[in-house]
Order: C-alpha cells, then sequence, then structure tokens
C-alpha cells in the first residue's frame, strides 16, 4: 500500500493559507466570497473538461487525484538487489530455478517478465511485450494528467467569462457612480477564482502526476533490463552495473554506501 504524500497536501494547506492571510489582511475574507463567481469558474470549467472527456474518464478522475497525494519513493535501489540476487541464482542454478522466485513477487510487471524468461520466450518478444505495456500505461495516465491540465487551462478562460458578464452588468448601473466600484470589485473576483483554481490546484496536480507517471516509466524501464540481462546470462555483477545507471546521483551514493556496510556487516 502506497504511503501519503506528505508534501503534496502541505503544499497545497499552505498555498490556502497564505492566500487566505493576504486577502484578510487589511480586509474581511467575505469580500472575496462571491457564489455566482464560484460556479461559473468551477462549475463552468469543469462543465467544460467534460465535454472533453469520456464516462470511464470521468470516473476514474478521483482515483486519479488521489495518487497525487501517494508517496511514489524509488524503490530502485531495492530491485536492483533483488536482481543482483536473481542473476546469481540464474547463472548458478539455471533459468528454471527463477520459477520459486517469481510466486514471492509482488510486482506483477516484473513476475509477468520473469516468467516469460522461465516460459523460454525469445528476448526480442519479452521486449516488445514489455514495452508495449509500459507505453500503454504511460498513455493512460498521460490522460489522467491531461484533465487537470486542460481544466487549468479552462479556469482562468472561465475567470475572464465572468469577469465580462460583471462588466455588462456594471455598465449597465454607470448612472450610479457609488456601485462603479464595488461592481468592477464584483467582476474581477471569477479572474481570481480561475487563477487560483489553475495555478494553486490543477497545474500542479497535473505536473506531480506526469512527475510520477517519468518515474514510473523509468523503474519499468529498469525493470526491463535487468530482465532481459538475466535471460543472457550476464555476469551479476555488470547486470547491478547496468541498472545503477537508471539510479540518481544521491542514489547512488546512497545504493553504494548501502552495500558497503552491508559488506562489513557480513565481515
Amino acid at each position: 500500500m502506497k504511503k501519503s504524500d506528505a508534501l503534496t497536501g502541505v503544499g497545497l494547506v499552505i498555498g490556502i493559507g497564505l492566500l487566505a492571510w493576504a486577502m484578510s489582511n487589511g480586509s474581511s475574507l467575505l469580500l472575496f466570497w462571491d457564489m455566482p463567481s464560484i460556479a461559473i469558474t468551477v462549475g463552468g470549467s469543469f462543465c467544460a473538461i467534460l465535454i472533453t472527456i469520456d464516462n470511464a474518464d470521468l470516473k476514474r478522475m478521483g482515483r486519479i487525484l488521489g495518487e497525487a497525494f501517494k508517496s511514489t519513493k524509488s524503490s530502485k535501489s531495492e530491485i536492483i538487489n533483488r536482481f543482483s540476487e536473481l542473476s546469481k541464482r540464474a547463472r548458478r542454478e539455471g533459468l528454471l530455478s527463477l520459477e520459486d522466485e517469481i510466486s514471492t513477487i509482488e510486482d506483477e510487471f516484473l513476475k509477468k517478465g520473469l516468467q516469460m524468461v522461465v516460459d523460454g520466450i525469445e528476448p526480442e518478444t519479452i521486449s516488445e511485450i514489455l514495452e508495449l505495456e509500459i507505453s500503454e500505461m504511460e498513455n493512460r495516465h498521460k490522460i489522467g494528467a491531461d484533465m487537470f491540465q486542460t481544466w487549468g487551462a479552462f479556469a482562468p478562460a472561465f475567470g475572464m467569462i465572468g469577469t465580462l458578464i460583471g462588466l455588462i452588468q456594471m455598465l449597465q448601473n454607470l448612472t450610479d457612480s457609488t456601485t462603479i466600484a464595488s461592481g468592477m470589485g464584483k467582476a474581477l473576483i471569477t479572474t481570481f477564482y480561475g487563477t487560483i483554481l489553475a495555478n494553486l490546484f490543477c497545474i500542479p496536480i497535473a505536473t506531480n502526476l506526469n512527475k510520477k507517471t517519468a518515474l514510473e516509466v523509468s523503474t519499468r524501464e529498469m525493470m526491463v533490463e535487468g530482465i532481459l540481462s538475466i535471460q543472457s546470462g550476464v555476469n551479476p555483477r555488470i547486470v547491478e552495473e547496468k541498472l545503477i545507471t537508471y539510479l540518481t546521483p544521491s542514489e547512488k551514493l546512497e545504493f553504494l554506501k548501502s552495500n558497503m556496510e552491508s559488506s562489513e556487516g557480513v565481515v
């Protein structure tokens, strides 16, 4: 089960808090509350989103949003250690010996790849199947991120629509100069709402989802490299070195330090 991504929630809460503090500094928060403006900005932009998606996407929207609040801490170091063990066993006892290991693997993608190796499927076929699966996963995730990215594009536009509506209504009462200032303020609130919705929620969520997809794609590409290396009978040390290239500089240092400490502990 994935842990929650604290930074996403913290960023959202602090962002809202800072805006609330700024709005209440010298005026009342009620000055920024206008239900028709909220309806136009939030409701209108969401209705525009409904035109761009289908029922299946709409049903997944809540779950996709939830993914932005889940942690995706890289488990690449664990995967490298796992492949190191698997490659050693395969070299020592043969590929068929991996059958017992497969049942203990939780990741379905890795399990599927190793099972194809044990079944004797050609490397080119395994690579093609796994790469296709990665591509399809990336496309599915992109649809989810694009929903929020598109919402982020629509929100300011509907904010501007609300502002235009407010300006038109204000222009009908130009004879009463006392209402012009308040009317202008109300007209601008929808633009304010649209900007906040886009830049504090929609676009950051889309960016968050895209980043997590990129990490998952990289992790699966690393698995493919490990699977094919084991099938080819590559030296376990070479397998490890190849997979280490998928780590960031900080992850490499942490991995090497961890392995060094483990080696010293064994000695």
